[in-house]
């Protein structure tokens, strides 16, 4: 059973804003925006937390196709105000609660760049099947770079 969660949507849209905007100074070749993960939760309140955490009855929660189109609509628009560039590469994760059964869930990756060649970086990610290479590709795109030189401003 799957259940929607209530987003933030002003937490995501802050923090898009900001990514942009490190971006525009240069600090990173690309940001991969935090994704709405996966999120189990106890089907039946328990405030008074009398049984142990692997007796509860857990259930998926889990952000629904719309929740992603409205995040993907608030990134695009902070983006493009931005004069950054927008990747979305869609994921297949495997979520399981503690001994219980798997689920498959959909999820999104939101990157966001400037230069050209980073995009075919982000997608060769996609593409490499060895996790050592994986991992260095993961590693060369978040890392970061060195800020733009900025003159300061006559005061």
């Amino acid at each position: 059973m799957t259940v929607p969660i209530l987003i933030p949507w002003d937490l995501f849209l802050g923090k898009a804003a900001v990514w942009c905007e490190c971006l525009r100074a240069g600090v990173r070749r690309a940001v991969l925006l935090p994704r709405l993960d996966t999120i189990f939760g106890p089907a039946e309140e328990d405030p008074a937390r009398e049984l142990d955490r692997d007796q509860l009855d857990w259930r998926l929660l889990s952000p629904t196709e719309a929740d992603w189109l409205r995040y993907r609509e608030l990134v695009e628009k902070q983006a493009q105000r931005a004069g950054v560039r927008l990747h979305v590469q869609r994921v297949e994760n495997i979520a399981r609660w503690i001994g219980r059964r798997q689920y498959a869930v959909p999820q999104y990756h939101f990157w966001l760049y400037l230069q050209p060649e980073v995009l075919e970086a982000i997608e060769a990610l996609y593409d490499e099947p060895d996790p050592q290479q994986r991992d260095g590709r993961w590693r060369w795109l978040l890392g970061w770079t060195a800020p733009r030189t900025v003159t300061k401003p006559e005061t």
